[in-house]
């Protein structure tokens, strides 16, 4: 059977709740592979012109507006960036969400469209979110743009060679003939790479040691090319990152960032250390870590436990510690935003950062806080328009501007 045929005759059967539970595995597999995105692309304007009456094809605009609901449909079942086994269930959940949506009437269509289009006429633009981009530099300073590199072999650099896997993610292999030598830039200081993302983008790695790191947008990490023959492994970070790090008590892991150092042997937590943000932040989820305060006179550190999460302020030589819900300060990670009583000023920094865009303020708004959750893949008038119902606030949208007023 064609795989076209095999797509078809299981996207089909998802449409009606008939899959079995391998067949759903596959069907999910598929739908994900960038190998046939343009063809689910093609089944999904199949299914959406079908269910559309004849009165709402003839309108003007419905070939743009039927355009929209299936990039929706994309983001909606498009997951994050780490892709996990566990995972699996919950995706399929969000495709059957996709597929009632598809499958619903063409007026219902036509009116959800209008509801996420428009706000009554104040977001009359749109942006999409941000996806999986990112830049590797080599120790020799060439450089590989990962999102557009092709599966496979990307390099091979003094005995390290780097592959990039099914799922995106970086592999580090060290060849085991390699010298040691080779591994340094000659002078015994071991050669690094660094992977940055932009505004608008988010990126999965796994260090040449196996510790998994999920990079947010507009963050730069800094690492050897191989922990060999080192008695520590050491990495630098601007922006925000959540790791996985892998255990091996022989070898503390370190991350560095301009205003503080964590220790680690093996644990989950996560570090938001942006330059325009006032407080730097460590959350352990997993594990214990000591936060050591750089750049002072006197030592200054702090060990954390799961559920706490250290702050360091700009303006202040010491370190304090408070209890969090960890899932909420990585919600980002597991993509959504989730604003607790936070400042309007620091909300308008992350959309800032995941949807690539400029923020005005035409009043004052220090002091206005806001509550609320919603996805990241959605547009970003979507997550406006959740802000907007806490009451309080409105936006605009001019290109790729988005202006803030009461």
């Amino acid at each position: 059977m064609k795989k076209e045929e095999e797509i078809i005759r299981l996207f089909k059967r998802y449409l009606a709740n008939e899959c079995s539970e391998e067949e759903t595995k596959s069907f999910l597999e598929l739908f994900h592979s960038k190998e046939h995105e343009s063809f689910f692309k093609e089944l999904i304007d199949a299914e959406l012109s079908k269910k559309a009456d004849a009165e709402f094809k003839n309108m003007p605009n419905i070939k743009a507006e039927l355009s929209q609901v299936r990039e929706k449909v994309i983001q909606e079942t498009t997951p994050s960036f780490h892709r996990e086994p566990i995972q699996l269930k919950l995706w399929s959940r969000r495709i059957v969400v996709a597929a009632m949506l598809i499958l619903c009437s063409s007026a219902g269509l036509y009116f959800y469209l209008r509801n996420q289009t428009s706000n009554n006429g104040q977001l009359v633009g749109d942006i999409g979110p941000g996806s999986n981009k990112a830049l590797l530099t080599l120790a020799d300073g060439s450089q590989i743009v990962l999102d557009e590199a092709l599966k496979g072999n990307l390099t091979n650099q003094n005995g390290v060679r780097i592959t990039k896997a099914d799922d995106g993610q970086l592999v580090y292999t060290i060849n085991e003939t390699a010298q040691a030598q080779n591994l340094n830039d000659g002078s015994g200081k071991m050669l690094t790479n660094t992977i940055s993302t932009p505004r608008g983008g988010q990126y999965q790695v796994n260090l040449p040691d196996g510790t998994r790191v999920w990079l947010n947008a507009e963050s730069v990490i800094k690492f050897p090319i191989s922990f060999v023959d080192l008695k520590e492994r050491r990495v630098e970070l601007q922006g925000e990152a959540y790791f996985e790090v892998e255990k091996d008590a022989t070898k503390p892991f370190f991350v560095s960032t301009d205003k503080q150092e964590v220790r680690v042997l093996g644990t989950h937590f996560n570090i938001s250390s942006y330059k325009n943000e006032l407080d730097t932040k460590t959350t352990l989820l997993e594990g214990s870590v000591k936060v050591r305060l750089l750049n002072t006179k006197r030592v200054s550190q702090k060990v954390l436990k799961p559920g706490d999460q250290s702050q360091i302020r700009a303006t202040s030589a010491q370190i304090n510690v408070v209890t969090v819900d960890p899932q909420s300060e990585i919600a980002w990670k597991n993509g959504r935003f989730f604003f607790e009583n936070e400042p309007i000023e620091d909300i308008m920094k992350q959309i800032k950062r995941w949807y690539d865009v400029d923020v005005e303020y035409e009043d004052n708004m220090a002091g206005k806080t806001i509550w609320g959750s919603v996805t990241r893949y959605g547009n970003v008038s979507k997550v406006l328009s959740v802000l907007e119902s806490t009451g309080g606030v409105h936006f605009k949208i001019e290109g790729r501007r988005i202006i803030v007023r009461k």
